[in-house]
């Protein structure tokens, strides 16, 4: 911990914030702005940080001084986007990778694939989510299917409530469906935003059209939503998300998500982190003969991109 150092903080969006720096760990920084409080910047969103000439001594722990924070902030933040493109700038990036498989009596191999790419501003919140899976289990495939989800909230700093829209399509060959499509929009709200704890929920109207297979059809729906995210510690982070669209044209039938995901970071300078992940979806639509619950875990290593 250090003691209060005025500084400059260069954002990757070009802005600047002069504000205290209290706090400088291996994926974020903690300030105390004169106007918005304290406040937790990750990392990924600072290109540099400056250490105020004026301040004539310093006092630090061991643990890091505001001249190594300099320089780790330097080292760190060169961001030229997504493999140097120039893509995504400012994101938060994450590959992740799992394969699993037996051999024996029986055999059995399991891959999934994973994109994450979640960006913040003051005013700005977008999540992306793109995942892959393949099982097969004697020679017989039993998952093949694939997604990829958006969502944006628009933030008012002032208040904890806020707008958002997204939307997801699907690819499962061992639905009732072959493709899935669907979008939302609504109002969210802002329990709890803390340093190292999220918890927020939304509520809203969207559709949902599957194409292919036995099942071709609309369906309008409402949606009641809860996400979390806790920052354990530096190494650690839970993120859970529960999230109910019950159908307005049938109010006896409805889809539950959630997902649970656990990040431990192996090394925090190679960008290398263990995910271990929980993902289900109910859908009581589901015609006879298929299994209305959906559940997938996975255990996965994870690179910062």
């Amino acid at each position: 911990m250090l003691q209060a150092a005025p500084s400059t903080i260069e954002l990757t969006n070009g802005d600047e914030l002069t504000a205290d720096l209290i706090k400088h760990t291996d994926s974020h920084i903690t300030i105390v702005h004169p106007v918005l409080g304290k406040m937790q910047l990750s990392k990924s969103k600072i290109s540099r940080i400056s250490i105020n000439d004026e301040v004539s001594e310093v006092v630090a722990t061991a643990e890091t001084t505001p001249a190594h924070a300099e320089k780790e902030a330097e080292k760190a933040h060169d961001d030229n986007g997504l493999f140097g493109t120039g893509l995504l700038t400012g994101w938060e990036r994450r590959f992740d990778l799992g394969i699993a498989g037996s051999a024996g009596k029986s055999q059995n191999h399991q891959v999934n694939l994973g994109f994450t790419a979640d960006y913040e501003s003051e005013y700005t919140r977008i999540a992306h989510r793109t995942a892959y899976f393949r099982a097969k289990s004697e020679d017989e495939l039993s998952d093949h299917s694939f997604y990829s989800s958006v969502n944006r909230d628009w933030l008012r700093p002032s208040t904890p409530w806020f707008q958002f829209a997204g939307g997801r399509f699907d690819m499962d060959e061992f639905k009732d469906w072959d493709y899935r499509v669907n979008g939302n929009a609504g109002v969210g709200y802002e329990f709890s935003n803390t340093d190292s704890f999220l918890l927020l929920g939304r509520t809203g109207l969207g559709f949902n059209q599957t194409l292919g297979g036995k099942r071709k059809e609309f369906t309008p729906e409402g949606l009641v939503g809860i996400e979390s995210q806790w920052d354990m510690n530096d190494h650690q982070r839970i993120k859970f998300a529960n999230t109910l669209y019950p159908s307005l044209k049938d109010t006896a039938e409805y889809r539950n998500l959630t997902s649970f995901d656990w990040l431990l970071d192996l090394n925090s300078y190679a960008g290398v982190a263990l995910k271990v992940g929980l993902l289900n979806e109910y859908d009581s639509a589901t015609e006879q003969g298929i299994d209305k619950n959906d559940f997938k875990y996975t255990v996965s290593l994870a690179w910062t991109l």
